[in-house]
């Protein structure tokens, strides 16, 4: 736990040197990390936070006054007032009776909450996409690496029929046939190999990291994870949609407040000069919500509020469902693989050499040799996918449940 604490600490400390390079090497814990701290992918979305701030000052203000200066020139026979020129001055001062102000604040501090709730959400689902992306890498190393040798273990099965070719104990055919097989097992190499590039440019792209290859680093075999179904209140979705849906609330509140008519109060003087003269105006201005009640956007807040609402209910249904769809998965692929090692677990190994063994005695043919080899490769990668698909439903699972959340959503 310690060692995890430091390595997101140094992580968070050198972020901008560490999203330009990221390690060539990675765990999967390593790989949780960057998703959850490091990534430029939730930085961008932690730009949510700094903008629901941005808005947060922005209802916190007062509205400004209006200053109006003004000069009138009278330039025939007095008939207004006896000086020729007049100066005015006046103040106009905006009130917020209606409680807007105050309606505003609590929404935009609903809003922050809600953009910090969603990059949380963003970073338990990016760790969960980037978790299956290094298992997929794992897995199309440990397919590489069975080819490979598998590969070698043909050649030396040709060294055998070489041999046996020699003496006259196999045909041209036997050594033809091997010949084409291995031609294909190279074709298969470059496959495999295109497929692990395929691999590191998903992590890499996933991430946000240009021109990373990432390895992985590890053995490829399950996690400690419960599959347990338990509550899902704590899952960071449904945290979001509740935030979101609470500040839906706060914007029917605005809205409300918002058709209460505006009113402001302004002072002002006017004097002439030669003869001087001076009048002081004190008054109020109230707006007459004849054609706009803005009764539109108070609508528009309650539908939004709606909408949130229902959008929080399928999120619950729908984390409940993952929950259990990636429970069971965990529990039967378990299943399956505990009953592929003790069936086959020791009978793998023997494959091989009784394959030899009976070539050698003339008891089988070179296409059976052959099958045998086939068999035992695919066998492996059967077994390698089916602990592969172990990995990614236990990390579903756990993001399901929350528990690949970052720490916290603010900057």
């Amino acid at each position: 736990m310690t060692c995890r604490v430091v390595l997101i600490a140094l992580m968070l400390a050198w972020a901008p040197a560490f999203a330009d390079a990221p390690p060539d090497t990675v765990t999967l814990e390593a790989v949780l990390d960057l998703a959850r701290e490091a990534s430029p992918r939730l930085a961008l979305e932690r730009q949510g936070v700094a903008m629901a701030k941005a808005e947060r000052v922005k209802a916190g203000a007062f509205p400004n006054p209006t200053v109006t200066v003004g000069q009138q020139h009278q330039g025939g026979r007095p008939t207004q007032f006896d000086g020729r020129w007049a100066q005015g001055v006046s103040v106009e001062l905006p009130l917020l009776l209606g409680g807007q102000r105050g309606a505003r604040v609590k929404a935009a501090d609903q809003g922050i909450e809600a953009a910090k709730a969603q990059v949380v959400a963003s970073g338990n689902a990016l760790a969960a996409d980037a978790g299956a992306a290094y298992v997929a890498l794992l897995l199309a190393q440990e397919k590489r690496s069975a080819l490979i040798t598998s590969f070698a273990e043909l050649g030396h099965m040709r060294e055998i029929v070489a041999g046996r070719q020699v003496s006259g104990m196999a045909s041209q055919y036997d050594l033809l046939r091997m010949d084409v097989e291995l031609e294909a097992w190279r074709t298969r190499s470059a496959e495999a190999a295109a497929d692990l590039a395929d691999r590191q440019g998903e992590l890499a792209t996933l991430l946000g990291f240009q021109g990373w290859r990432p390895l992985g680093m590890g053995d490829l075999r399950p996690l400690n994870v419960n599959p347990e179904v338990k509550p899902v209140d704590g899952n960071p979705s449904i945290i979001a949609a509740r935030r979101d849906e609470d500040a839906a609330q706060a914007g029917v509140e605005v809205a409300r407040r918002e058709r209460f008519p505006n009113v402001s109060v302004f002072a002002g003087r006017s004097a002439t000069m030669d003869p001087y003269g001076a009048v002081d105006a004190v008054g109020i201005s109230v707006e007459i919500p004849i054609f706009d009640t803005r009764r539109g956007a108070l609508d528009r807040a309650h539908a939004e509020a709606q909408s949130a609402g229902l959008r929080l209910r399928l999120v619950e249904a729908g984390v409940q469902s993952d929950v259990e769809r990636y429970s069971f998965q965990v529990v039967q692929l378990t299943a399956a693989l505990e009953q592929f090692r003790q069936r086959m677990g020791t009978r793998l190994p023997a494959l091989k050499q009784m394959a030899e063994d009976a070539y050698r005695l003339g008891k089988s043919t070179i296409v059976e040799l052959l099958d045998a080899a086939r068999t035992r490769y695919e066998t492996q990668v059967g077994q390698l996918e089916l602990i592969a698909g172990i990995m990614e439903a236990q990390l579903r699972l756990q993001a399901a449940r929350g528990e690949l959340a970052p720490a916290t959503g603010s900057n």
